[in-house]
């Protein structure tokens, strides 16, 4: 019987042998991973610590060395960006009450202010999975997010970075759990224990979150933009704006002409036709890694196949035009609001294996075939892959290089003037670019018109069948129908606006209209004479039956209450 128990703690030690022998090019390991095989894997966070660089396969010698310098790393910076203002020598000048930015209270206040804008996304984190509710594991994101932010001042914390993190602690804490199951019941080899350290949590997780971050930091730089000290991205400056400065932007676009338009002719047009260019959707994909797109369970296995292709990331352009394919069945028969709402709410995947086995085809089709379920996929000619060859030999990753998308090709909507003039970008819309934003508007007031109806349809269904002495139901009902009448309220009433630029989250925004000098009545008339007679923007649209509907700022806030119902129903 004791045998039979000890068995799998045998195979624990077996597999950190076989880890151990893994050549210099991680052949073998890369080909077990491509086929799922780390799923069951009890050295996951290790197995990526050999993919990302910080440990060296083949050399399990030098793995205990590069541990301790990577977890020493970690432990300095932490130390070295503690501020303890209480412990200063000249109280007069250095007080809390000091004005000075070089003033360590001034620095500490900062640090708590930066902490508590990570703090906010950290624990909203996978709200489904209760790994990410414990305190322990959000106190240790937050010091993770706090030391990287400080570490890299020019990237400093942005919106998203807790969700590339959130799988990272999930993994290193899973290899923890397994090692001191393990080590309850056998005795373990000290370079297991050393490697797979459970007191060297946040140290480790730093260490692979760091080297994450610096393959797709290109999906998070906003160009000729600083953050504060205390996280916060100003107003971004006109100062040497260009088409190539977002490489996100330019990413998708290359990835929307040269990947997808040859594999997929179809997809694209039908995309173009519809107004939906990537990064309205796109952005969220590739700064997240596609973070909400999957099951938790399903992302690692994602992520494992990106690690292992390359540190570059180079996979990720070809999952993007996987995604789309799994789904373009869909796509294809689907109007801008259905369409729009498939990419923005991915729909759950049966099998991850295939997603994986497609880019792995579209990126080297004469190693990996076609799987099965996306050969009804027009094959690429010879022609568009010999453009797509020629393009192949610049650079595609996401780790600071600069994708130049075909202007040629470019959907009308991104060639606007203002589009060339000034990309930065924020969350997910371009500042200073009202298109995206319309996008979203319009896409809240279908939602809007859609619950409305619904509402009203539901309630005539109901009201049929329920007994006339129910008093509660017949509340329920007189309540459904009020909210009915206030959805088609709010989209008859809504008046025109002009929209905004968006920002990050908290950011100081700064009215174009502060500290302009007053115009005189002559100026004034001047103006009148020189302008051509303005008109209200509206956003005009046909759904059920064809009405035109402006858009006000409330319908933002209307669309998530009526969203929240679409989910309870």
């Amino acid at each position: 019987m004791e045998d039979v128990k000890s068995a799998p703690c045998l195979k624990y030690e077996e597999e950190w042998l076989a880890l151990s022998k893994v050549d210099i090019e991680m052949t073998g390991l890369k080909e077990k991973i491509m086929e799922g095989e780390l799923r069951a894997s009890r050295f996951r966070s290790v197995i990526w610590r050999l993919l990302l660089g910080a440990l060296t396969p083949g050399y399990p010698d030098l793995w205990s060395e590069e541990t301790k310098a990577s977890r020493e790393h970690y432990k300095q910076l932490k130390e070295s960006i503690a501020v303890k203002p209480c412990l200063i020598s000249e109280p007069e000048r250095d007080n809390p009450l000091s004005t000075n930015e070089k003033s360590s209270w001034h620095q500490f206040f900062c640090d708590k202010e930066l902490k508590c804008l990570i703090k906010q996304d950290v624990v909203r984190t996978f709200p489904g999975v209760d790994f990410f509710r414990s305190e322990e594991i959000q106190e240790a994101m937050i010091s993770i997010l706090f030391c990287y932010a400080r570490e890299n001042p020019t990237m400093c914390y942005r919106q998203g970075m807790h969700e590339v993190l959130a799988p990272v602690v999930f993994v290193v804490k899973s290899d923890h759990h397994a090692l001191l199951h393990t080590k309850e019941q056998i005795t373990l080899r000290s370079d297991i224990l050393y490697v797979v350290n459970p007191d060297c949590f946040e140290e480790d997780s730093y260490t692979l979150f760091r080297r994450i971050m610096n393959a797709i930091e290109g999906s998070y730089l906003i160009p000729n933009v600083a953050p504060t000290s205390t996280g916060y991205f100003p107003c971004p400056t006109n100062a040497g704006t260009g088409a190539n400065e977002n490489q996100v932007i330019a990413q998708l676009n290359w990835i929307k002409e040269i990947l997808l338009a040859p594999s997929d002719p179809e997809l694209h047009d039908h995309l173009v036709k519809l107004d939906i260019p990537l990064p309205l959707f796109g952005i969220r994909w590739l700064r997240l890694l596609f973070g909400r797109e999957f099951p938790l369970q399903d992302l690692l296995v994602l992520w494992d196949a990106i690690f292992a292709d390359n540190r570059s990331f180079d996979l990720v352009n070809y999952i993007v035009v996987a995604m789309l394919s799994s789904v373009r069945k869909t796509l294809i028969e689907a109007d801008y609001t259905n369409c729009l709402t498939t990419l923005m709410r991915f729909p759950a995947v049966t099998d991850i294996s295939l997603i994986i086995d497609y880019a792995l085809h579209l990126k080297n089709p004469t190693v990996y075939k076609v799987p099965s379920k996306f050969k009804s996929i027009p094959k690429v000619s010879n022609k568009a892959k010999e453009k797509k060859t020629k393009v192949m030999n610049g650079p595609t990753s996401t780790n600071n290089r600069k994708f130049v998308p075909n202007n040629v090709h470019r959907p009308a909507q991104l060639q606007s003037p203002s589009y060339d003039q000034d990309l930065h970008f924020s969350d997910r819309y371009l500042l200073h670019e009202p298109d995206l934003l319309l996008r979203e508007l319009k896409h809240a007031q279908n939602i809007i018109s859609l619950c409305s109806a619904k509402l009203a349809q539901y309630h005539r269904v109901l009201e049929k069948s329920v007994d006339p002495n129910d008093v509660q139901a017949h509340s329920a009902l007189t309540g459904m129908q009020e909210l009915s009448n206030l959805l088609a309220d709010n989209v008859r009433k809504s008046e025109p606006m002009a929209v905004e630029p968006a920002f990050e989250a908290q950011e100081k925004i700064v009215s174009p209209t502060a500290k302009k000098p007053p115009i005189s009545p002559t100026d004034k008339e001047q103006v009148k004479l020189t302008q051509p007679p303005s008109r209200p923007r509206s956003v005009e649209m046909t759904l059920l039956k064809s009405t035109s509907m402006p858009i006000k700022e409330d319908d933002l806030e209307a669309a998530e209450f009526t969203l929240s119902l679409l989910k309870l129903s």
